[in-house]
């Protein structure tokens, strides 16, 4: 038989395989010395038994030998050796030879060594070679329910009635029934997924050496599952090992869809799994988040840092030449609901609009206003201005969370933020949106690379899946730091308007329940690893945004005039503006401090219940 040598031992006539009368060649092909001394075990067993042999019938159909060498490694991962000759077996493997793991509950049928029938029991391997005739070969593997099979060769092609060699080399994970007293092994060596007979069958296992020899326990078997196929009379099953050293049971005319199998149990402790065993078969997956995570540290070490503080010295004024608006916008880096609402108080001070409250809505009215109050006007207050009234002399503004509002508020936002963005960005504030909109393009470009070529269990989606958290969860992330959290935080400060973040909340706490399920999906269909890389490229995206963002020498010297004001305002000022109220609409009852007061976030009971009308339901803006 091609790829055998007959060995003539005294008892009787054995086959051998050849790789073991080829050790040079063997090592050099394969770079396996632990198998050279399994081979050797085996070949000893054998002639130690003496057993009868079987013949070399050339007329046989089917698998003429199916080996299996189980090695059992410390970490609780072990690998598997497949030799499996197959002979004029056009009959059973019309398109190609395939080859169904025993890695499936259909494999793994026996409850007692591995616990309750699982659709998905977790088991995923790796495979490292496989070869026919000592040659390379392509071979495709199935996904979901598929996963365990193999397609060797070319597909589609029909399967010749010749002499074939194959060898088989994978790393099996969560194979073992770990817990409890005693580990198990339990291994269906040929599995139950073939149709051809198999005329010598050979399992091996060898177990870490700490285990003793006297604490092992072993229940061979050959037949099919539970009773419905059992062993036929001329089907043996023989133990050929003796002494220390691998556990080699051997069975002759095994039936169709019948397979060897040993369970094998010793107590437990002598394996240890590491806790980052679940990215060992594709660890090398998170070396594109840390790529991502060094190319933003680069950056921000290119960057340089922000100009230090100085120091903060009261100012009784605002900086000359900024609105409330550009003032937030400066000092906070972002343009919001609360910027929003400094407009429009803004307006009511220089008494070109009306505020008028009920059920927490607020009624704006145009009024007359001459022409030189408008001129001194801020460009994002004249814009509001026109904006607003576009339609009519009257706009109601609310909270909801309907679409339509949602989107009238974030237009709002919206404007104030262009404006903002086109006097002062570059001048007073450097986001260096060029850095990280290449580091989120070679994000997508990277998973998306990684995904058309993911391999798993059911890949089959990975590009849908990893698509879809990507964008939604940037987007996501971006809402939540730089718009929900502050909306909170100021609910939280000032004690109103935390109701009107719910529904906001709600939506996003729904878009997160989303995502997770996407990345458990990705979890059981590609790997564990894969799905903390694209979460991991998520979070990396959002955490390094904010610290690229540096004030210029003349922002960090205006931040320090604001903040002054701002102290101005906090110590000597804030019981004054509580008491303001711009909806009785009394000249005397305004104050020009108040726009500055609800743009900077110092604490007063108006403008903060009308910041909050417009913090869940309109976007944010950030320089």
């Amino acid at each position: 038989m091609t790829g055998f040598a007959r060995f003539k031992s005294p008892v009787g006539e054995s086959l051998l395989p050849r790789n073991i009368a080829c050790t040079a060649v063997s090592v050099g092909f394969r770079g396996n010395v632990r198998r050279i001394w399994l081979n050797l075990a085996i070949f000893l067993a054998v002639i130690c038994v003496g057993g009868p042999a079987r013949a070399d019938s050339p007329s046989f159909s089917g698998i003429t030998l199916f080996r299996a060498d189980v090695t059992v490694l410390e970490d609780g991962t072990f690998e598997v050796d497949e030799e499996i000759a197959v002979n004029n077996a056009a009959s059973f493997y019309k398109y190609g030879f395939k080859r169904v793991l025993p890695i499936s509950d259909e494999d793994r049928w026996d409850t007692r060594y591995k616990g309750e029938y699982k659709t998905d029991n977790g088991i995923r391997v790796k495979i490292l070679e496989v070869l026919e005739d000592r040659k390379p070969i392509g071979y495709e593997q199935g996904s979901a329910w598929g996963y365990p099979q193999l397609s060797i060769g070319e597909q589609g092609a029909p399967f010749d009635s010749s002499r074939h060699h194959f060898v088989i080399r994978y790393l099996v994970y969560s194979g073992l029934t770990l817990g409890g007293s005693r580990d198990t092994l339990y291994w269906n060596s040929d599995g139950h997924g073939h149709e051809a007979p198999i005329e010598e069958s050979i399992l091996s296992v060898r177990l870490p050496s700490a285990i003793p020899d006297d604490k092992i326990t072993i229940d061979p078997r050959v037949a099919g599952r539970g009773v419905s196929n059992p062993r036929k009379p001329e089907t043996t099953l023989d133990r050929l090992d003796h002494g220390p050293g691998p556990i080699v049971y051997r069975s002759m005319n095994v039936g169709p869809r019948q397979s060897l199998s040993l369970a094998i149990s010793w107590p437990s402790g002598y394996i240890r799994t590491s806790r980052a065993q679940a990215f060992r078969r594709d660890g090398w997956l998170l070396g594109a988040p840390a790529a991502l995570f060094l190319y933003y540290l680069i950056a921000w070490l290119w960057i340089g840092p922000e100009p230090k503080r100085g120091t903060v010295v009261a100012c009784y004024e605002p900086p000359d030449g900024l609105s409330p608006a550009a003032a937030r916008f400066i000092a906070f880096g972002k343009t919001d609901g609360r910027s929003l609402a400094a407009v429009i108080a803004q307006l009511a001070v220089r008494r070109c609009l009306r505020v008028e409250s009920a059920s927490g809505k607020y009624r704006l009215s145009r009024l007359m206003s001459d022409q030189a109050a408008e001129a001194a006007l801020a460009p994002e207050e004249k814009d509001i201005l026109y904006t607003l009234f576009e339609d009519g002399p009257t706009i109601e503004l609310t909270g909801s969370m309907e679409q339509r509002n949602a989107a009238q508020n974030g237009r709002y936002v919206q404007h104030v933020h262009q404006e903002l963005a086109e006097s002062l960005s570059g001048k007073y504030l450097v986001r260096h949106t060029g850095v990280i909109a290449l580091g989120v393009l070679a994000t997508f470009a990277c998973a998306l690379v990684l995904a058309f070529t993911a391999h798993g269990r059911d890949a089959s989606a990975a590009v849908f899946f990893t698509l879809w958290v990507l964008f939604c969860g940037l987007i996501i992330g971006m809402i939540v730091e730089f718009s929900l959290a502050s909306a909170w935080r100021g609910a939280i400060q000032t004690g109103v308007g935390w109701t009107r973040l719910l529904p906001a909340t709600a939506a996003v706490a729904v878009f997160g329940a989303a995502i997770g399920l996407l990345l458990k999906n990705l979890t059981v269909g590609v790997s564990l690893t894969f799905a903390v890389m694209v979460a991991a490229f998520v979070l990396i995206n959002l955490g390094w945004a904010p610290w690229l963002k540096r004030k210029s020498p003349l922002g960090r010297q205006v931040c320090d005039e604001i903040e002054g004001f701002r102290q101005f305002l906090l110590k000597t000022e804030q019981d004054r503006l509580n008491r303001l109220n711009p909806e009785s609409g009394e000249t005397q009852d305004l104050d020009r401090f108040l726009p500055y007061a609800i743009a900077l976030e110092v604490k007063e009971v108006w403008g903060d219940r009308l910041s909050q009308t417009f913090f869940a339901s309109s976007m944010i803006a950030e320089e």
